[in-house]
């Protein structure tokens, strides 16, 4: 059994014991943290957004937080500190350029837990016929009691549009969003099922800038994709 994440889920893995084995999974996109913008905001602002992010996440008690948009290591370090000191490790923070400019992006994708990862690795999407998706995803593979989970974090393209027409480039991002799930699939099955044989969940969270509640999306293929791969989603059947 697999699992498919839109923004939050709490997942159940497959056992063969009596009692399965309950993993609890938050994913948050915090938007440029922290700074609050693609401008390096004073210590005391970033400081002030790290406490507030740790006072929403400590009453949830997440077992496993995905993050979007997060800085840097550093900062991911300094979040899992506030929520619950000693308690959360950073399992994995990417490292992806800045696509326009030289140096790192402030958009990374991180993974926080309160177990160590048996392994964990991030990676940048490829282009392929044309299309280049921006970022990547960071995974990560938890042992939990006797369950082995492997657990991605992916932010997707937006669905931000600045010039040309607006019709062309709303089809172009919902092209990158549908390579960048290919290419997930496409791992999943050549080095997950493949070389990492006792991992039997999969859970994918994080921003998908995607969704079936809304018209614009109809045609869209990203979720579709996930599903008939048979991934289920996590928000099938909830209202809006």
């Amino acid at each position: 059994m697999f699992a498919i994440v839109a923004l939050l889920f709490c997942a159940a893995i497959p056992t063969t014991s009596a009692e399965p084995t309950s993993i609890r999974i938050t994913t948050w996109n915090l938007e440029w943290f922290p700074n609050g913008s693609a401008k390096e905001a004073p210590a005391e602002q970033q400081n002030q957004r790290i406490k507030e992010a740790a006072d929403v996440l400590r009453p949830v008690d997440p077992d496993i937080v995905l993050l979007q948009e997060v800085r840097d290591y550093d900062a991911c370090a300094r979040l899992g500190e506030a929520i619950a000191p000693g308690i959360y490790h950073v399992a994995i923070c990417s490292a992806f350029n800045e696509p326009f400019q030289s140096g790192l992006g402030k958009q990374q994708v991180a993974i926080l837990s309160k177990y160590q990862a048996q392994a964990a690795w991030s990676e940048r999407w490829k282009s392929m016929s044309g299309i280049d998706p921006p970022r990547g995803f960071a995974f990560a593979w938890f042992k939990i009691g006797k369950e082995d989970i492997g657990v991605y974090s992916v932010h997707l393209k937006s669905n931000l549009i600045t010039h040309g027409d607006r019709e062309a480039e709303a089809a172009k991002n919902i092209r990158k969003r549908e390579v960048a799930i290919a290419q997930l699939l496409t791992h999943i099955r050549d080095v997950i099922e493949a070389k990492m044989p006792s991992i039997k969940g999969v859970v994918i969270g994080g921003d998908f800038n995607t969704n079936h509640d809304q018209a614009m999306f109809a045609a869209e293929r990203t979720l579709d994709s996930l599903a008939d791969s048979g991934y289920q989603n996590g928000f099938e059947g909830l209202p809006l």
